[in-house]
């Protein structure tokens, strides 16, 4: 037996060659400012990862500037002093999941979460084409299956429809099957989704809503509250008792459920099942209940995020289950069958003929139906 022979690897699962990430993993990836952010890939291409951030800004990124969630105890990071706009530097002094105790180099130190950081890391040398070919994407078809019998929505329609960081924002309808409804945001986006995520157009006088003021050409959202609604332009009024006129419902994002909630059955604290952005579900624990339809929850072993109830799911989880697992707490979800499930610790059979005991922060249960 060699020096290393006892070492067991997986090998990870790639689009190609160039890029060996998956949807659902928790990684650091390069904004234009040069900083790495926290955040999870939601979709690949040959050469390039939709990153969702978690401050819930999102874009391509080519899979070069994409790396490994590697912050430990000791590392150098810029965090948002007590969850200012502003960033500090520090040092990361204590670690426990995705909290933090970063020790600033003014000397405050305070407990803070991984999606507050930024970093720094080595770039990796791009060329400007491989750059802009990051975003190609690798099926250069949607199919959506058969088509649909006796919806209520039809190619054409303007709806409000839900984005990865669980917002509402304006679309129209582009393609529709039994898989999914393909739709084109407002923004330029498009997205798959499932009919619970859409909803009609309809704003009220009176509604708080998020919305992009005339002067601000980022995707920055300021709340305010609607004074006048004729078809889709509004007339809003800022928290600072500013107005604007006539302003395009593109501009606006908002915040629905999409179901009837009769009774919520959680308290804070309780361990749920919770979706994420990229449709799998991840063990979490509520944080706060904000009001019946804002609910706040902290994934195990992943980021804070707001849902709604109807994302929220009872923590059922026993031997059988079909599920997908972080092997040997790396980067990397394969999948395979709950054997044995003790307090914070599951017995996984990995579909490859490999088990391992490993903790319930790693497992995620994948979306049943693929897109």
């Amino acid at each position: 037996m060699g020096l290393f022979d006892w070492l067991k690897f997986k090998k990870a699962p790639s689009a190609s060659a160039a890029n060996s990430w998956r949807p659902g993993e928790r990684v650091l990836a390069k904004k234009p400012d040069s900083y790495f952010y926290p955040g999870v890939v939601r979709e690949i291409s040959e050469s390039g990862c939709m990153v969702v951030f978690d401050d819930g800004e999102y874009c391509w990124v080519h899979c070069a500037h994409v790396l490994a969630q590697d912050i430990k105890i000791g590392s150098r990071v810029f965090c948002k002093n007590k969850a200012t706009p502003v960033f500090a530097p520090g040092t990361v002094n204590q670690l426990k999941g995705e909290s933090v105790r970063v020790h600033y180099d003014h000397g405050d130190e305070e407990w803070t979460s991984i999606s507050m950081l930024r970093v720094q890391r080595p770039i990796a040398p791009v060329s400007q084409e491989a750059l802009a070919g990051a975003n190609v994407p690798v099926k250069q078809s949607i199919d959506l299956g058969e088509p649909v019998k006796d919806s209520n929505w039809k190619v054409g329609d303007r709806v409000l429809a839900r984005w990865l960081d669980f917002y509402w924002y304006p679309a129209s309808i582009l393609a529709m099957g039994e898989r999914g409804i393909h739709v084109f945001f407002d923004d330029g986006d498009q997205m798959v989704v499932q009919d619970i995520s859409i909803a009609p157009i309809v704003i009220e006088e009176g509604e708080h809503i998020y919305i992009r003021p005339k002067s601000e050409p980022q995707k920055i959202y300021s709340p305010a509250v609607v004074m006048r609604v004729q078809g889709e332009t509004l007339d809003v009024e800022f928290e600072d008792a500013t107005r604007e006129n006539n302003t395009r419902v593109s501009r606006t994002r908002f915040w629905r459920c999409p179901v009837g909630v009769a009774s919520f059955p959680f308290e804070e604290g309780d361990r749920i099942l919770a979706f994420d952005c990229d449709q799998c579900v991840y063990p979490a624990e509520i944080v706060a209940i904000e009001d019946e339809e804002r609910i706040v929850v902290q994934y195990l072993d992943g980021p804070e995020r707001m849902l709604t109830p109807e994302l929220i799911k009872r923590f059922d989880v026993k031997p059988g289950m079909k599920v997908e697992c972080r092997w040997s707490g790396g980067p990397h979800y394969f999948p395979g069958t709950l054997a044995k499930v003790e307090s914070e610790r599951i017995h996984v059979k990995y579909d490859d003929g490999d088990d391992e005991w490993t903790s319930i922060r790693l497992f995620r249960i994948p979306p049943k139906r693929p897109l």
